[in-house]
């Protein structure tokens, strides 16, 4: 069953209580208010002939200016106003010029011999006066009603998404994670932001524990190698040949753990984005890096090094440490994932429009599940099932190719293994 929304709901109440207003005024009119008016304009305008005939009797036989005194007094004893015209229509007296606009009677009467016209109002009977007065109150009323109700449901609808919020937040203290859920529109975009800023906060608490377990792990082998050769120096039949082997197994395990918190501390380093420090570079000089610190090397573990490019002159703009250790960190990453086959790796460089694409390229085995390639540039993320915990290197690539405002990616390739391709844009 569909729900309706709180503005729906909103909308039908107000309907709801407008309509039951109006059948309240429609009824309230017409089977009460007009039969009420009428029957007080009937007994408003008998009372007020009432009123001229008791001045009529009073008056009668007196002279004018008696006369005038007893209307004066029957007003100040019973209230009321009145007008008092000779034949003629001139206002011989008055204690309302006003009259005319109220509900009056009028009758011909006698004073002196003399005819005159009087014009009689009775406020306090004036038809409907009470009535309009209760009808305005009830309306009032009514209309305050309808407003508090209002409000209160408005009240609501603000105060109960933010009560959630709050709650999700000090439930978020002790450990349970907030979920995305129906508000009101701007609540629901507070809500989905403070859920995502939570995933975010996991996510990198998650890395932040694999970061660690990474690291535990990585020198923790070597440690134990270390603390195993340190033992055996302990044997003084030892000769010195075998305590000189041991001290250097010691110094390169000892590299290794180096090793690992240095690459740990690049990561580091580009995780806080670091200030560039761009220069204007040939591609021809970043392949005579390319060639000057990996050829050599390479060759001893027997690995063919090829390099190729259609645009030596093109430049880039790049922090050239920062490029280096991408070179690096992915020659590497090729190295490791040799499997005794003779080994070539292949850096091709080619202009594309206003971008340079760089590709390196080896023949190691690439990556069998087309879904690790996507991925394999998470810190700490391996596609060797052998190995649990990975390092740091192709994510550290990541980092600096996006801070240089490029894009890397990873394939399978045709010789074999896999290529890491990035661009950058041209200087």
């Amino acid at each position: 069953m569909k729900r309706w929304s709180s503005k729906t709901v909103t909308l039908l109440i107000v309907i709801i209580l407008l309509a039951v207003n109006s059948g309240f005024l429609f009824s309230y009119y017409n089977f009460y208010l007009s039969d009420k008016i009428t029957s007080d304009m009937v007994s408003a305008k008998d009372k007020n002939h009432e009123s001229i005939s008791i001045i009529t009797k009073s008056i009668e036989g007196k002279s004018f200016d008696d006369a005038l005194d007893l209307i004066k007094l029957y007003i100040d004893n019973n209230g009321g106003y009145i007008i008092l015209k000779d034949i003629n229509g001139k206002t011989i007296y008055t204690n309302n010029k006003d009259i005319s606009k109220l509900f009056s009677s009028t009758a011909t009467i006698n004073i002196a011999g003399s005819d005159y016209e009087l014009t009689y109002s009775n406020v306090l009977v004036t038809p409907g006066n009470n009535l309009v007065r209760n009808f305005v109150l009830y309306e009032i009323i009514i209309v305050s009603c309808v407003i508090i109700m209002l409000f209160f449901i408005s009240s609501k609808q603000l105060i109960n998404p933010i009560d959630t919020i709050t709650k999700d937040i000090n439930a978020y203290k002790f450990g349970k994670r907030p979920f995305k859920r129906k508000m009101p529109k701007n609540m629901q975009q507070i809500q989905n932001a403070f859920v995502d800023m939570v995933d975010s906060l996991e996510l990198e608490k998650e890395n932040q524990n694999q970061i660690i377990a990474s690291i535990s792990h990585d020198i923790k082998t070597p440690l134990t190698s270390v603390i195993g050769y340190a033992d055996r120096l302990k044997n003084s039949n030892l000769s010195e040949d075998k305590k000189q082997k041991y001290v250097d197994k010691i110094y390169n395990k000892a590299l290794t753990m180096k090793a690992v918190l240095e690459e740990f501390d690049d990561y580091q380093s580009c995780n806080i984005k670091e200030t560039l420090k761009l220069e204007k570079v040939t591609i021809k000089s970043i392949l005579e890096y390319v060639k000057k610190d990996f050829e050599d090397d390479l060759l001893d573990k027997k690995i063919k090094l090829s390099i190729k490019t259609n645009c030596n002159e093109k430049s880039v703009n790049v922090d050239l440490v920062k490029l280096k250790r991408v070179f690096s960190n992915v020659i590497t990453n090729s190295v490791t994932h040799f499997k005794g086959n003779e080994g070539v790796i292949n850096v091709n460089i080619t202009s594309q429009a206003n971008l340079i694409r760089f590709e390196i390229a080896d023949n190691g085995g690439g990556i069998a599940d087309e879904k690790d390639l996507k991925r394999i540039f998470e810190p700490l993320y391996t596609s060797d099932p052998s190995r649990k915990i990975s390092g740091l290197g192709l994510s550290i690539c990541k980092q600096i190719i996006s801070s240089l405002d490029g894009r890397i990616y990873a394939k399978n390739n045709s010789i074999g293994g896999l290529s890491i391709v990035f661009v950058l844009p041209k200087a």
